[in-house]
């Protein structure tokens, strides 16, 4: 729909067709004459996103169900080899993750010597855990990881390189995610049975910080584990993915090269876990400890 709110419209001839039928609106967006390309009025304040945190970092983070093939290797689940298993969202859903300039800073040791270990800050390793590992294509919205999920977990940076110019760190750890739920019809949402979704993982990647210009400049990693618990699976509604047999899935983390030089305008929305669940309550995006706190106070005596 254009600013002026004409109806733009395009065909999705099959699964492959998303692309074309994108561009049948494009085509038909830029024949139209600049008055209907703009809108009539403005109704209500204009809100841009929010800027990050100065100094601080943007990980965009994509999720997808995985299959093991008969061979052992981890792929997107297309086919028989894999268990057939086609989620509602089979794609990588994206999400982010905004660390603050202090956050990257502790990451960094201050003598920097090849094999050196240190322990990610506690708050910032359950930030990671408990905002990052949300998984989009199984969940939509209905479900989130509560302040008490984190039942075990460690979270290291391990320096691997030094030079003039760079520091390169190896980012790893395990977790072990848990959260109630329960399984119920679909769309009548009739009680089935109560459910407890849980996520074991392990953590792998890389960490480059640039000491000219003092800041990470790649944080590449990814987190393959067992989940086990409510699943959507679109028209066939929720589903039981088993202790015995969980779902493999994985997630992938990278920076945002864009965070910091869009206009506001332009600028990506924060994830769900931001914008939404803490909308009032920011300060609990940036503290666990202290959301675990309030939400413990809430709870039934």
């Amino acid at each position: 729909m254009t600013p002026s709110g004409r109806l733009l419209t395009g065909r999705v001839k099959d699964r492959n067709g998303l692309a074309a039928a994108l561009q049948e609106v494009l085509d038909a967006y830029v024949k139209l004459p600049e008055a209907d390309r703009r809108p009539k009025a403005i109704d209500g304040d204009i809100k841009p996103q929010l800027p990050p945190p100065v100094g601080g970092l943007v990980l965009t983070i994509y999720d997808r169900p995985l299959g093991r093939s008969a061979t052992g290797q981890y792929r997107h689940p297309e086919g028989d080899d894999c268990g057939g298993l086609r989620t509602h969202a089979p794609h990588g859903q994206r999400s982010s993750l905004w660390l603050a300039a202090d956050e990257c800073k502790s990451l960094v040791p201050e003598k920097p010597e090849k094999g050196q270990t240190q322990t990610v800050p506690a708050k910032l390793a359950k930030r990671i855990w408990l905002y990052g590992l949300v998984p989009q294509t199984l969940w939509v919205v209905e479900e989130s990881w509560k302040p008490d999920s984190v039942r075990a977990g460690e979270l290291a940076v391990t320096v691997e390189e030094v030079s003039p110019q760079t520091i390169r760190m190896r980012v790893h750890g395990s977790v072990l995610l848990a959260a109630p739920s329960a399984l119920h019809t679909w769309p009548d949402r009739k009680f089935v049975k109560n459910l407890e979704n849980r996520y074991d993982a392990r953590l792998e990647g890389t960490i480059v910080y640039d000491r000219a210009k003092g800041k990470i400049t790649r944080w590449d990693m990814a987190v393959l584990g067992d989940y086990s618990g409510r699943w959507f699976a679109g028209n066939s509604g929720w589903k039981e993915a088993t202790p015995e047999a969980p779902m493999p899935v994985g997630f992938a983390f990278e920076i945002d090269p864009t965070a910091y030089d869009l206009p506001p305008e332009r600028r990506r929305p924060r994830s769900f876990m931001h914008a939404y669940m803490f909308k009032e309550r920011e300060e609990f995006y940036w503290d666990p400890d202290k959301w675990l706190e309030d939400w413990k106070k809430r709870q039934p005596k």
